[in-house]
C-alpha cells in the first residue's frame, strides 16, 4: 500500500504503520508470559517492597499517613479488600534484631525480596531493547540487584513527594473553597489528575532510564513515559470498571485478593511493555542509535556470532563429506 498524498491522510498512514510495527514487536516479545512472570514475583516481593517504601516515606511524614495513602491508592486502583490484605501483609513483615547476624540476614532477605520484581523487569526491558549482558556472573548479579534496589528507593522518594504535594493541594482547595466552592471542585479534580499523571509518568521514566542496559536520550525517555502514563490511566479506568462490574475473583473465595493482585499486575505490565515498545519504535523511527551501556551488547551481535560459528561448522562438515566421498576407503580405515 502506497502512502497517500493528502498531508492529513499521510500522517494518519504513518501513525498506522508505527502502531502496527509497535504491536508486532510487542507481540513478538511474548508479553503475556513475561507479565505473568512479573506478576508472580510481585506477589512475593510486595510485602518487602512496600515495607521499605513505607519506611523511607515514614521517616519524614509518619507511618500512619503513608500507610493511609498507600491504602487509598490501592483501594482506588484495585479494591478496598485488596488494600486491607496488603496492609496486613506489611504489618507481618518484620526485621529480627535479636543479634547482629540475624539482623543482617533479615535485612538482606528483605532487600532481596523487594528487588525481585524490578530485577525481572530489567530482564524484560533488555529484551524489548534487544540488548543482552556481556557477562552473567555473581558480581553482575549483585550490580543488577543494586540497580533494582535503586528503583525501590526512587519509588519511596516519589511516594514522599506525592504525599507532600497532596497535602499542599488539600490546603489550597480548602482555602479556595471559601470563595468559589463549585469551581474549586473542578479545579481540584483536574489538579489531582495532573499530579497522578506526573507521578506515574515520572515512575515510568525512571524505569525506562534506569533498568534497561542502554543509553537513552531524555527526550525519548520523557515522550515514551508520557505515552505510557496516558495508556496506564486509560487502562486502569477500564480495569477498575471491569473489576467492579464483573468481579472476576469472586469464584476464588478467600484467595480473591491474591487473584486480583495478580490480574492487576499482569494487565499493568502488558501496558508498561507496550509503552516501552512504543519508546523503542519511536527511537527507531527517528533513527536514534540504540547504544548499549558498558555492561551489555546488542542481542543480534550474539546471534551473528552464533551464526558464524554454525556456518564454520557447516563448512567443516561439508569439506569432510567431500573428502570422504572422494576417498571412500579412508572411512573404512580403523
Amino acid at each position: 500500500m502506497n502512502s497517500p498524498k493528502n498531508p492529513i491522510l499521510k500522517q494518519g498512514y504513518r501513525l498506522f504503520i508505527f502502531l502496527k510495527n509497535t504491536y508486532l514487536a510487542w507481540d513478538r516479545n511474548d508479553p503475556f508470559a513475561k507479565s505473568a512472570i512479573i506478576a508472580y514475583y510481585t506477589l512475593f516481593s510486595l510485602p518487602s517492597l512496600l515495607m521499605i517504601v513505607t519506611s523511607i516515606a515514614s521517616a519524614f511524614v509518619g507511618p500512619e499517613a503513608v500507610q493511609g495513602r498507600i491504602h487509598d491508592e490501592i483501594a482506588r486502583f484495585i479494591s478496598p479488600e485488596v488494600a486491607i490484605a496488603i496492609e496486613q501483609m506489611i504489618g507481618k513483615v518484620t526485621v529480627e534484631n535479636d543479634n547482629w547476624i540475624t539482623l543482617i540476614i533479615s535485612i538482606a532477605a528483605l532487600i532481596y525480596g523487594a528487588t525481585g520484581v524490578f530485577f525481572q523487569m530489567k530482564k524484560t526491558m533488555n529484551t524489548i531493547w534487544n540488548v543482552t549482558e556481556k557477562k552473567s556472573n555473581f558480581k553482575r548479579m549483585l550490580i543488577n540487584r543494586a540497580i533494582a534496589f535503586g528503583m525501590v528507593l526512587v519509588l519511596g522518594f516519589m511516594l514522599l513527594v506525592a504525599f507532600v504535594i497532596t497535602v499542599l493541594l488539600n490546603l489550597l482547595t480548602d482555602y479556595l473553597s471559601q470563595f468559589a466552592p463549585s469551581i474549586t471542585v473542578v479545579f481540584a479534580d483536574a489538579l489531582r489528575f495532573l499530579i497522578s499523571f506526573l507521578f506515574i509518568a515520572s515512575l515510568f521514566a525512571a524505569i525506562f532510564k534506569i533498568l534497561p542496559d542502554v543509553k537513552m536520550g531524555y527526550k525519548t525517555t520523557v515522550l515514551g513515559a508520557s505515552i505510557t502514563a496516558i495508556l496506564f490511566l486509560i487502562g486502569e479506568s477500564i480495569l477498575g470498571y471491569y473489576f467492579a462490574s464483573s468481579n472476576p475473583a469472586s469464584v476464588y473465595g478467600g484467595a480473591a485478593s491474591i487473584v486480583l493482585i495478580l490480574l492487576w499486575v499482569n494487565y499493568t505490565c502488558l501496558i508498561l511493555f507496550f509503552g516501552a515498545e512504543i519508546t523503542v519504535q519511536y527511537a527507531i523511527a527517528k533513527k536514534h542509535k540504540i547504544v548499549p551501556n558498558s555492561h551489555a551488547k546488542l542481542a543480534h551481535t550474539e546471534e551473528m556470532e552464533a551464526l558464524r560459528k554454525k556456518q564454520k561448522q557447516v563448512e567443516a562438515d561439508k569439506k569432510k563429506a567431500i573428502k570422504l566421498a572422494t576417498n571412500p576407503e579412508e572411512s573404512n580405515t580403523p
